[in-house]
C-alpha cells in the first residue's frame, strides 16, 4: 500500500513538472512571436534570430556515388541570421579552412557583421538564439551586448534565449529551404553552394555572405572585454537579458518572460567607470585568423575526394598538398 502511494505521488510530481514546462515553453514561444510582430510594426525596432545549421559537404551529388558514402568530404559550415520583420536571412557560408570556431568569438563576429549593416534608424534591438552555452549563453555574449549599448549601436538591446527543447524558430525554416534544394543538386565548391542558397527562396529571402579571405567579414576577439566587466554567475537560469544606454555596465536578467527583472552591475572597477567607457568606445578588437587545414587533412582530401571532383574545381576543394 505504501509503495503504491509513493509511486502515485512520484507520478503526480512528474506530471506537475511536465505541465509547468509546457506552460513556460508556450509563454516563451508567445513572447518570441510578440517580438516579431513588434518589429513589423515599428521602424525603430529590429528583431534578429540566429543559429548555426548542420554543416554540409562538397562535392555533393543528387545521386551519391557509392565510393563517397564513407568518406569525409570538404565541409562547409552554415550560419544564418534573420531579420524577423522581413524574413530576409543572411547565410554565412564558411569553408572548413575559414572557420574560426563556433564559440563566442566565431558566433558574435557574424552577428556583429550583420548589426553593422543594419539600418541607422534602429534604436531598439532584440536578439533571439538558442540555449547553447558554448555558442550563445555565456558571459562573452553579455559583454558584447554591453559594448553595443556603450558604443551607441542601439538605445536598448534585449537578448532572448529559447527554452531548452523548444528552440526551433524562423531561421530554421530558411535552413530547411536551403537543404531541400541542396539534396537535389550537384555541387563541387562553395560557389555552387552559394547558388543553391540564392535559388532556395523564390522570394529572394535567402542571401549569401562569403568569407573571401577576410574581405567579406572578419573575426574579432571579444573576450578582451573581460578587462572591464565581471562574469555573471548562474547565467544558465535566465532566459532574458536587457541592456540600456541609460545605465552602462548594468544588465537586467529575467528567468522567464513574465517574471521580475533582477539587476546586476558588471563593472569590475567602479572607480574608473567614466575612463573605462571612453576606452571601450575607442576599442579596436584584435582580428583573429582561422587556422589553415592541417597537412593530414589536405592529404586526406587529395587522396580520397579528388577523383570525385571535376578537374577545374580540384584546386579549390582538394588541392595537392604542398
Amino acid at each position: 500500500m505504501n509503495y503504491t502511494l509513493a509511486k502515485t505521488k512520484k507520478n503526480e510530481s512528474k506530471q506537475k513538472k511536465i505541465c509547468l514546462h509546457k506552460k513556460q515553453a508556450q509563454l516563451e514561444r508567445d513572447y518570441y512571436h510578440q517580438n516579431t510582430k513588434l518589429a513589423k510594426e515599428r521602424k525603430d525596432l529590429a528583431h534578429y534570430s540566429y543559429d548555426w545549421a548542420q554543416n554540409v559537404q562538397v562535392p555533393h551529388y543528387s545521386q551519391q556515388p557509392s565510393q563517397e558514402y564513407y568518406k569525409s568530404s570538404y565541409k562547409v559550415h552554415l550560419f544564418g541570421i534573420q531579420n524577423e520583420a522581413t524574413s530576409e536571412q543572411t547565410n554565412y557560408l564558411i569553408a572548413e579552412n575559414e572557420l574560426l570556431n563556433k564559440g563566442p568569438n566565431g558566433t558574435l563576429s557574424l552577428v556583429f557583421n550583420s548589426i553593422k549593416q543594419s539600418s541607422k534608424e534602429i534604436k531598439h534591438l532584440k536578439l533571439t538564439c538558442d540555449n547553447c552555452v558554448g555558442q550563445n549563453k555565456n558571459n562573452t555574449t553579455l559583454w558584447f551586448c554591453l559594448y553595443l549599448a556603450i558604443c551607441g549601436y542601439c538605445q536598448t538591446i534585449e537578448l532572448n534565449f529559447m527554452i531548452a527543447g523548444h528552440t526551433k524558430f524562423k531561421v530554421d525554416g530558411n535552413f530547411g529551404m536551403i537543404k531541400k534544394v541542396y539534396r537535389k543538386s550537384t555541387l563541387y565548391d562553395v560557389d555552387d553552394l552559394a547558388e543553391v542558397v540564392i535559388k532556395s527562396s523564390p522570394k529572394g529571402l535567402n542571401k549569401v555572405q562569403l568569407y573571401e579571405d577576410g574581405q567579406g567579414f572578419q573575426y574579432f576577439d571579444f573576450k578582451i572585454l573581460e578587462k572591464y566587466f565581471k562574469e555573471l554567475s548562474n547565467i544558465t537560469k535566465y532566459h532574458h537579458f536587457l541592456f540600456s544606454a541609460d545605465d552602462f555596465g548594468v544588465i537586467k536578467a529575467q528567468e522567464f518572460a513574465n517574471g521580475d527583472f533582477i539587476k546586476f552591475d558588471l563593472w569590475k572597477d567602479k572607480d574608473k567607470i567614466a575612463e573605462n567607457i571612453q576606452e571601450i568606445r575607442n576599442l579596436v578588437f584584435p582580428i583573429l585568423t582561422p587556422e589553415p587545414l592541417s597537412l593530414e587533412r589536405k592529404e586526406y582530401l587529395y587522396k580520397n575526394i579528388c577523383s570525385l571532383v571535376g578537374e577545374k574545381f580540384r584546386e579549390v576543394t582538394c588541392p595537392k598538398p604542398q
